[in-house]
């Protein structure tokens, strides 16, 4: 069962982080190259959206913390994506929020949790500039020669072509590419896959690129940084972007960037997320209890959203079946932390923090429900 198998991956990986980086390399689980003898098994396909580093999460005690609630739901599926907005560069001090650098331990944690598949294209990317672009490359190349992990989103060199990262698993082929529609910092377009959809010409290009892809991958993944911060509905022109996206051949387009969640939808046989919102993130510091909704409270929700992925009829249907919610919670012990709504309603609150809880499980409850994108009158 490949379930097993990735949960055994990625304990292989806690246990070898003990006996240092050799031993994790003669023992590392290789990739699933074997092409499928008859009908491709259907995969389980997870995505979240980003994986920050604010500096309460880069001070806590124990990394490990922050996924033991999902990390048994992870092991499960078949690959596991995320969005890493930060860069990692081992030369320089960690750092948060606005110019960030996060460490390969912290990196290491997210892999422990579960996540197999890395965007590395977002607006903080180039945060350190060329030298720490080419750390994170290097990182995660380091990475992936001891555990299978799978990225995209930084050109292999200044200037190279963005093109997809194939990923070999249980008989599919599938190809993963990442995108932003902007960076913080000037002069990041040679070095990151930064696709500027506003622009016609550019936008032409890129979904010319896709219909290419879609005939060379049984399953074709397209990650896109975009979008406006703590809007819960995505704008007309990312909507329609995203739909392009999916009328060139994308099977799974997978939105980030809002730090919110946003609505989805089923297109094409296949599927739309609009914005994941945060997964990991100390955005939740700035909420008071008596202001469960506005900026700050979607910031400190999530989902997992798990697709399933299986051939019918000769051609390829993605269905989003199973939406988990979770909350960001501040435990006393480790610092902020994802927890199950039921979990943090069961803690001991003060009455105006159990109210703010109960708020925002109701919101989540009825987002995870249904096609949201319809649910909340957003059909175009």
């Amino acid at each position: 069962m490949r379930g097993r198998a990735k949960a055994r991956n990625h304990r292989t990986f806690l246990c070898l982080a003990l006996f240092g980086s050799l031993a994790m390399r003669l023992l590392a689980v290789e990739p699933d190259l074997s092409p499928a003898d008859g009908p491709r098994p259907p995969l389980t396909l997870s995505f979240v959206g980003d994986i920050m580093h604010h500096m309460v999460n880069a001070q806590m005690p124990d990394y490990d913390r922050l996924y033991d609630a999902v990390r048994e739901l992870l092991a499960v599926d078949d690959l596991s994506f995320a969005n890493i907005e930060f860069p990692v560069d081992p030369s320089q001090p960690p750092a948060g929020y606005p110019i960030f650098n996060g460490s390969v331990e912290y990196v290491e944690a997210a892999i422990r949790g579960g996540f197999d598949v890395f965007s590395l294209a977002n607006n903080h990317t180039y945060d350190l500039g060329p030298a720490g672009v080419a750390a994170t490359r290097e990182v995660f190349r380091d990475l992936a020669e001891r555990v299978t992990i799978f990225t995209n989103g930084i050109r292999e060199d200044r200037g190279a072509r963005i093109t997809p990262s194939e990923i070999l698993h249980r008989g599919w082929r599938i190809g993963f590419v990442a995108i932003t529609s902007f960076s913080n910092v000037p002069g990041s377009g040679p070095y990151i896959n930064l696709v500027d959809y506003l622009d016609r010409p550019t936008r032409t290009r890129f979904l010319d690129l896709v219909r290419s892809w879609s005939d060379e991958y049984d399953l074709l993944v397209v990650s896109v940084h975009a979008g406006v911060e703590y809007v819960l509905s995505p704008a007309g022109h990312k909507v329609e972007f995203f739909r392009d996206l999916s009328d060139a051949g994308a099977d799974i387009v997978w939105g980030h960037h809002p730090h919110v969640l946003q609505p989805w939808e089923h297109r094409n046989d296949g599927v739309i997320i609009y914005s994941a919102g945060n997964f990991v993130s100390g955005q939740r510091r700035h909420q008071i209890p008596d202001l469960p909704f506005g900026r700050w409270a979607p910031a400190g929700d999530t989902a997992i959203f798990q697709v399933r992925v299986e051939d019918r009829h000769g051609g390829v249907v993605s269905v989003l079946e199973h939406i988990p919610a979770f909350t960001t919670y501040l435990d006393p012990d480790h610092g902020f932390v994802l927890r199950t709504f039921d979990e943090v309603i069961s803690a001991e609150l003060s009455l105006p923090w159990r109210a703010f809880y109960l708020a925002r499980y109701a919101f989540m409850r009825r987002f995870a429900a249904t096609d949201a994108f319809r649910e909340l009158g957003l059909a175009r």
